[in-house]
Protein backbone atom coordinates (compact mmCIF):
# COMPACT_ATOMS: atom_id res chain seq x y z
CA UNK A 1 0.00 0.00 0.00
CA UNK A 2 1.43 3.40 -1.02
CA UNK A 3 2.02 6.20 1.47
CA UNK A 4 -0.74 8.25 -0.14
CA UNK A 5 -3.20 5.36 0.24
CA UNK A 6 -2.23 4.94 3.91
CA UNK A 7 -2.75 8.64 4.48
CA UNK A 8 -6.18 8.50 2.81
CA UNK A 9 -7.14 5.52 4.94
CA UNK A 10 -6.16 7.36 8.14
CA UNK A 11 -8.18 10.40 7.10
CA UNK A 12 -11.17 8.18 6.33
CA UNK A 13 -11.27 6.64 9.79
CA UNK A 14 -11.24 9.97 11.67
CA UNK A 15 -14.89 11.06 11.18
CA UNK A 16 -16.22 7.59 11.94
CA UNK A 17 -13.99 7.16 14.99
CA UNK A 18 -15.40 10.42 16.34
CA UNK A 19 -18.97 9.20 15.77
CA UNK A 20 -18.50 5.76 17.32
CA UNK A 21 -19.68 6.39 20.89
CA UNK A 22 -22.85 8.29 19.96
CA UNK A 23 -23.83 6.51 16.73
CA UNK A 24 -26.12 3.95 18.36
CA UNK A 25 -27.97 6.59 20.38
CA UNK A 26 -28.55 8.84 17.39
CA UNK A 27 -29.34 6.24 14.76
CA UNK A 28 -29.26 2.54 15.67
CA UNK A 29 -31.63 2.94 18.64
CA UNK A 30 -33.71 5.81 17.23
CA UNK A 31 -37.27 5.30 15.95
CA UNK A 32 -36.28 6.16 12.39
CA UNK A 33 -33.09 4.12 12.54
CA UNK A 34 -34.93 1.01 13.70
CA UNK A 35 -37.65 1.47 11.09
CA UNK A 36 -35.21 1.79 8.20
CA UNK A 37 -32.92 -0.96 9.49
CA UNK A 38 -35.80 -3.45 9.69
CA UNK A 39 -36.35 -3.17 5.92
CA UNK A 40 -32.72 -4.14 5.32
CA UNK A 41 -32.91 -6.91 7.92
CA UNK A 42 -35.86 -8.42 6.07
CA UNK A 43 -33.70 -8.65 2.96
CA UNK A 44 -30.71 -10.05 4.88
CA UNK A 45 -32.96 -12.70 6.43
CA UNK A 46 -34.17 -13.66 2.97
CA UNK A 47 -30.66 -13.95 1.53
CA UNK A 48 -28.48 -15.36 4.32
CA UNK A 49 -29.14 -18.50 6.35
CA UNK A 50 -27.66 -20.41 9.28
CA UNK A 51 -24.27 -21.86 8.39
CA UNK A 52 -23.46 -19.28 5.71
CA UNK A 53 -20.12 -17.49 5.88
CA UNK A 54 -20.68 -13.82 5.13
CA UNK A 55 -18.45 -10.76 4.77
CA UNK A 56 -19.62 -7.37 6.01
CA UNK A 57 -18.11 -4.10 4.76
CA UNK A 58 -18.32 -0.91 6.84
CA UNK A 59 -19.84 -2.74 9.80
CA UNK A 60 -19.93 0.31 12.08
CA UNK A 61 -20.98 -0.63 15.61
CA UNK A 62 -21.78 -4.19 14.59
CA UNK A 63 -25.53 -4.41 15.17
CA UNK A 64 -26.21 -6.12 11.82
CA UNK A 65 -23.38 -8.64 12.21
CA UNK A 66 -24.46 -9.61 15.73
CA UNK A 67 -28.06 -10.08 14.65
CA UNK A 68 -26.99 -12.38 11.83
CA UNK A 69 -24.65 -14.20 14.20
CA UNK A 70 -27.54 -14.83 16.57
CA UNK A 71 -29.29 -16.55 13.65
CA UNK A 72 -26.34 -18.89 13.09
CA UNK A 73 -24.67 -16.96 10.25
CA UNK A 74 -20.85 -16.75 10.42
CA UNK A 75 -19.88 -13.11 9.87
CA UNK A 76 -16.50 -11.47 9.33
CA UNK A 77 -17.32 -7.79 9.87
CA UNK A 78 -14.82 -5.08 8.90
CA UNK A 79 -14.63 -1.33 9.38
CA UNK A 80 -11.96 1.32 8.88
CA UNK A 81 -12.58 2.95 12.27
CA UNK A 82 -10.95 1.23 15.30
CA UNK A 83 -13.37 2.86 17.74
CA UNK A 84 -16.34 1.54 15.78
CA UNK A 85 -14.82 -1.93 16.05
CA UNK A 86 -14.31 -1.42 19.80
CA UNK A 87 -18.00 -0.63 20.23
CA UNK A 88 -18.92 -3.59 18.02
CA UNK A 89 -16.81 -5.99 20.07
CA UNK A 90 -18.53 -4.86 23.25
CA UNK A 91 -21.76 -6.20 21.75
CA UNK A 92 -20.25 -9.68 21.88
CA UNK A 93 -19.82 -9.62 25.67
CA UNK A 94 -21.44 -12.61 27.38
CA UNK A 95 -22.89 -14.07 24.20
CA UNK A 96 -21.86 -17.00 22.06
CA UNK A 97 -21.88 -16.05 18.41
CA UNK A 98 -19.95 -16.78 15.23
CA UNK A 99 -19.00 -13.15 14.54
CA UNK A 100 -15.49 -11.75 14.15
CA UNK A 101 -14.81 -8.02 14.01
CA UNK A 102 -11.72 -6.69 12.26
CA UNK A 103 -10.34 -3.19 11.74
CA UNK A 104 -9.84 -3.11 7.99
CA UNK A 105 -10.61 -0.48 5.37
CA UNK A 106 -12.88 -1.53 2.54
CA UNK A 107 -10.18 -0.43 0.10
CA UNK A 108 -7.86 -3.05 1.66
CA UNK A 109 -10.41 -5.86 1.84
CA UNK A 110 -8.27 -8.26 -0.23
CA UNK A 111 -5.96 -8.60 2.78
CA UNK A 112 -8.50 -11.14 4.02
CA UNK A 113 -7.05 -13.62 1.52
CA UNK A 114 -3.80 -13.68 3.50
CA UNK A 115 -5.50 -15.73 6.23
CA UNK A 116 -4.32 -19.34 6.31
CA UNK A 117 -7.95 -20.45 6.65
CA UNK A 118 -9.36 -18.28 3.87
CA UNK A 119 -12.13 -19.73 1.73
CA UNK A 120 -14.52 -17.81 -0.44
CA UNK A 121 -17.56 -16.35 1.29
CA UNK A 122 -21.17 -17.37 0.66
CA UNK A 123 -22.21 -13.73 0.56
CA UNK A 124 -21.48 -10.13 1.52
CA UNK A 125 -23.33 -7.04 2.61
CA UNK A 126 -22.87 -3.39 3.53
CA UNK A 127 -25.54 -1.38 5.33
CA UNK A 128 -26.41 2.29 5.52
CA UNK A 129 -24.25 4.17 3.09
CA UNK A 130 -20.70 3.26 4.08
CA UNK A 131 -20.02 2.61 0.40
CA UNK A 132 -21.15 6.15 -0.48
CA UNK A 133 -17.94 7.31 1.21
CA UNK A 134 -15.63 5.13 -0.90
CA UNK A 135 -13.63 6.93 -3.58
CA UNK A 136 -13.22 4.02 -6.02
CA UNK A 137 -16.32 1.85 -5.86
CA UNK A 138 -15.39 -0.04 -9.04
CA UNK A 139 -12.25 -1.30 -7.34
CA UNK A 140 -14.32 -2.48 -4.39
CA UNK A 141 -16.58 -4.42 -6.77
CA UNK A 142 -13.59 -6.18 -8.30
CA UNK A 143 -12.00 -6.92 -4.93
CA UNK A 144 -15.13 -8.26 -3.27
CA UNK A 145 -15.83 -10.45 -6.31
CA UNK A 146 -12.53 -12.23 -5.65
CA UNK A 147 -13.69 -13.07 -2.13
CA UNK A 148 -17.09 -14.53 -3.03
CA UNK A 149 -18.20 -17.85 -4.44
CA UNK A 150 -20.03 -17.92 -7.78
CA UNK A 151 -23.75 -17.27 -7.22
CA UNK A 152 -23.02 -15.63 -3.87
CA UNK A 153 -25.52 -12.93 -2.97
CA UNK A 154 -24.48 -9.41 -1.98
CA UNK A 155 -26.83 -6.94 -0.29
CA UNK A 156 -25.85 -3.27 -0.38
CA UNK A 157 -27.69 -0.39 1.24
CA UNK A 158 -26.62 3.05 0.02
CA UNK A 159 -27.97 6.58 -0.01
CA UNK A 160 -30.48 7.10 -2.80
CA UNK A 161 -29.87 9.59 -5.57
CA UNK A 162 -33.08 11.56 -4.91
CA UNK A 163 -34.78 11.63 -1.52
CA UNK A 164 -38.25 13.20 -1.65
CA UNK A 165 -38.30 13.81 2.10
CA UNK A 166 -34.96 15.61 1.95
CA UNK A 167 -36.04 17.91 -0.87
CA UNK A 168 -39.31 18.84 0.86
CA UNK A 169 -37.69 19.29 4.28
CA UNK A 170 -34.85 21.55 3.23
CA UNK A 171 -36.89 23.54 0.73
CA UNK A 172 -39.39 24.22 3.51
CA UNK A 173 -36.49 25.52 5.59
CA UNK A 174 -35.15 27.70 2.75
CA UNK A 175 -32.04 25.61 2.07
CA UNK A 176 -32.15 24.61 -1.61
CA UNK A 177 -28.45 23.71 -1.63
CA UNK A 178 -29.06 20.93 0.85
CA UNK A 179 -32.38 19.99 -0.72
CA UNK A 180 -30.69 19.02 -3.99
CA UNK A 181 -27.21 18.09 -2.77
CA UNK A 182 -27.59 14.46 -3.88
CA UNK A 183 -27.85 15.58 -7.51
CA UNK A 184 -24.40 17.15 -7.55
CA UNK A 185 -22.14 15.47 -10.06
CA UNK A 186 -19.21 14.98 -7.66
CA UNK A 187 -21.14 14.51 -4.44
CA UNK A 188 -20.75 16.73 -1.39
CA UNK A 189 -19.07 17.06 1.98
CA UNK A 190 -21.02 15.87 5.02
CA UNK A 191 -20.44 15.07 8.69
CA UNK A 192 -21.28 11.63 10.12
CA UNK A 193 -23.71 11.66 13.02
CA UNK A 194 -21.86 12.66 16.17
CA UNK A 195 -18.73 13.89 14.36
CA UNK A 196 -17.48 17.32 13.35
CA UNK A 197 -14.94 15.84 10.93
CA UNK A 198 -15.93 15.99 7.24
CA UNK A 199 -16.31 13.10 4.83
CA UNK A 200 -16.95 13.20 1.08
CA UNK A 201 -20.20 11.50 0.08
CA UNK A 202 -21.08 10.36 -3.44
CA UNK A 203 -24.60 9.59 -4.61
CA UNK A 204 -25.34 7.04 -7.35
CA UNK A 205 -28.28 6.25 -9.59
CA UNK A 206 -29.35 2.61 -9.93
CA UNK A 207 -28.07 2.58 -13.50
CA UNK A 208 -24.69 3.85 -12.37
CA UNK A 209 -24.43 1.23 -9.62
CA UNK A 210 -25.29 -1.55 -12.05
CA UNK A 211 -22.51 -0.28 -14.31
CA UNK A 212 -20.00 -0.01 -11.45
CA UNK A 213 -20.61 -3.57 -10.24
CA UNK A 214 -20.57 -5.09 -13.73
CA UNK A 215 -19.34 -7.47 -14.99
CA UNK A 216 -18.57 -9.08 -11.62
CA UNK A 217 -22.15 -8.81 -10.35
CA UNK A 218 -25.67 -8.88 -11.74
CA UNK A 219 -28.48 -6.93 -10.06
CA UNK A 220 -31.32 -9.22 -8.99
CA UNK A 221 -33.67 -6.76 -7.26
CA UNK A 222 -33.75 -3.46 -5.40
CA UNK A 223 -36.10 -1.50 -3.19
CA UNK A 224 -36.39 1.82 -1.42
CA UNK A 225 -35.59 2.20 2.28
CA UNK A 226 -37.21 5.27 3.78
CA UNK A 227 -39.77 6.52 1.29
CA UNK A 228 -42.58 7.55 3.64
CA UNK A 229 -40.30 7.13 6.68
CA UNK A 230 -38.10 10.26 6.84
CA UNK A 231 -34.30 10.54 7.11
CA UNK A 232 -32.70 10.22 10.53
CA UNK A 233 -32.20 13.98 11.04
CA UNK A 234 -35.98 14.30 11.41
CA UNK A 235 -35.91 12.05 14.49
CA UNK A 236 -37.19 14.78 16.89
CA UNK A 237 -40.46 14.92 14.95
CA UNK A 238 -40.66 11.12 14.83
CA UNK A 239 -40.42 11.01 18.62
CA UNK A 240 -43.09 13.65 18.97
CA UNK A 241 -45.51 11.98 16.56
CA UNK A 242 -44.85 8.29 17.17
CA UNK A 243 -48.28 7.22 15.92
CA UNK A 244 -47.69 8.99 12.62
CA UNK A 245 -44.32 7.28 12.24
CA UNK A 246 -45.94 3.87 12.80
CA UNK A 247 -48.31 4.65 9.94
CA UNK A 248 -45.43 5.73 7.71
CA UNK A 249 -43.61 2.47 8.48
CA UNK A 250 -46.64 0.49 7.32
CA UNK A 251 -46.88 2.64 4.20
CA UNK A 252 -43.22 2.05 3.41
CA UNK A 253 -43.83 -1.71 3.36
CA UNK A 254 -46.30 -1.19 0.51
CA UNK A 255 -44.21 1.35 -1.40
CA UNK A 256 -40.68 -0.03 -1.15
CA UNK A 257 -40.78 -2.15 -4.32
CA UNK A 258 -43.01 0.03 -6.51
CA UNK A 259 -41.36 1.33 -9.72
CA UNK A 260 -40.49 5.04 -9.71
CA UNK A 261 -41.68 5.54 -6.12
CA UNK A 262 -38.93 3.33 -4.69
CA UNK A 263 -36.40 5.69 -6.26
CA UNK A 264 -37.54 8.53 -3.98
CA UNK A 265 -36.18 6.88 -0.83
CA UNK A 266 -33.55 8.03 1.65
CA UNK A 267 -31.64 4.75 1.06
CA UNK A 268 -31.82 1.99 -1.51
CA UNK A 269 -31.22 -1.71 -0.90
CA UNK A 270 -29.77 -3.66 -3.82
CA UNK A 271 -29.25 -7.41 -4.02
CA UNK A 272 -26.60 -8.55 -6.49
CA UNK A 273 -25.50 -12.01 -7.58
CA UNK A 274 -21.84 -12.84 -8.11
CA UNK A 275 -21.16 -13.85 -11.71
CA UNK A 276 -19.01 -16.89 -12.36
CA UNK A 277 -15.33 -16.56 -13.25
CA UNK A 278 -16.14 -16.45 -16.97
CA UNK A 279 -18.25 -13.33 -16.49
CA UNK A 280 -21.68 -14.93 -16.83
CA UNK A 281 -24.39 -15.74 -14.35
CA UNK A 282 -24.15 -19.35 -13.13
CA UNK A 283 -27.08 -21.63 -13.85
Amino acid sequence: MSSSEKHASCLAQIPFDAAAETYDDTFTDSFIGRAQRQVVWDELDHVFHSGDHVLELNCGTGVDAVRLGDRGVHVLACDVAPRMIDVARRRLSNRETSVEFRTLATEKILEIRESAHFTRFDGAFSNFAGLNCIEDLSRVARDVAQLLKPRAQMVLCLFGRFCAWEVLWYMAHGRPGKAFRRLRMNGCTAHPTGSSAPVHVRYYSIRRLVSIFSPEFQLKRWKGVGIAVPPSYIEPLAQKFRGVLDGLVSLDCRLCSLPIIRGLADHISLTFERMDDRGSAPV
